[in-house]
């Protein structure tokens, strides 16, 4: 694996760890579809800014193969995270997006045919366990609902995953983020609006939050995304959603007051351990075939 795609996998899973948190923050003062809106027309309105000093450019391509992806994220995805974070903490939120390895896992096998030998496999359900310790199965009538969202919200994450892994091959990585933002932007807001939902909020949470959702994870993050999936494949890209539970579990004790014991501790140790390894075997692999 690049050095750069490490880098990236860090990046972007940190940013995507630190989105809970603010996600959780915002919703306590706004809707979910309002927030929605408002986090992708800063995406967009940033995108726009970069394009028109020429940082990001668009090529004459047939974009209206990107509909299946835009369909499964931003708008599936993000419509069942959010109602999934509103109901459940963050930490939580976290720990059940780190399935989406397992389930990209299964996904690349029939619609990519591609498959990892049976050490990668133990390392993914190295990572999975220790999300697993960080939150526990901890099941209660109030949260059911909440887990039912993000766990359709790993379904759409991972068939995302998928696509732009295919997507990747016609498209760059800013062209996809560019029209994802686009699409989150006009759907969430029209949808906010139709349904009443939508209004101007100026709280410092949610002005904070669409900031640095839109600005960091919903278009900084996602092109550090598409960039490590262009060059590897989303078998070795999904293990670094391991490492954003972690980092979801550091701000939710840090800034929420949520608590970690020792099967917390441990978890993310054995979340940091399966990243690790899974890249020095990568490493190594790639460095046996160039010999």
């Amino acid at each position: 694996m690049p050095l750069r795609v490490i880098i990236a996998g860090l990046l972007y899973s940190t940013i995507f760890g630190f989105s809970f948190l603010f996600t959780k923050n915002a919703l306590d003062h706004v809707s979910p579809l309002t927030f929605l809106s408002l986090r992708f027309i800063v995406a967009f309105l940033s995108y726009l800014f970069l394009m028109s000093f020429g940082f990001i450019r668009l090529q004459r391509k047939p974009y209206w193969k990107l509909w299946k992806l835009v369909l499964f994220q931003p708008v599936l995805y993000f419509l069942f995270e959010t109602y999934g974070v509103q109901r459940i903490n963050s930490s939580e939120a976290g720990m059940i997006i780190a399935l989406i390895p397992v389930v990209v896992n299964v996904l690349a096998i029939f619609l990519l045919k591609e498959k990892g030998d049976l050490p990668h496999y133990l390392l993914v359900g190295l990572g999975f366990f220790g999300v697993s310790l960080i939150v526990g199965f901890n099941i209660t009538p109030g949260n059911v609902s909440g887990k039912i969202f993000m766990l359709l919200a790993v379904l759409s994450g991972a068939m995302y995953s998928v696509l732009s892994r295919k997507l990747s091959k016609e498209f760059t990585p800013n062209e996809i983020t560019f029209f994802m933002m686009m699409t989150g932007a006009i759907f969430f807001t029209i949808f906010s609006v139709v349904t009443g939902d939508f209004k101007p909020v100026f709280n410092f949470h949610v002005i904070t939050g669409a900031l640095y959702l839109g600005v960091l994870s919903s278009t900084l993050a996602f092109f550090l995304l598409n960039y490590a999936i262009k060059r590897v494949s989303p078998i070795i890209t999904t293990l670094f959603s391991n490492f954003t539970t972690v980092v979801s579990v550091m701000a939710g004790v840090l800034f929420r007051g949520e608590r970690v014991g020792i099967q917390q501790l441990l978890g993310m140790l054995l979340i940091i351990v399966s990243i690790l390894v899974s890249t020095v075997r990568r490493k190594k692999a790639s460095s046996d075939e160039g010999k």
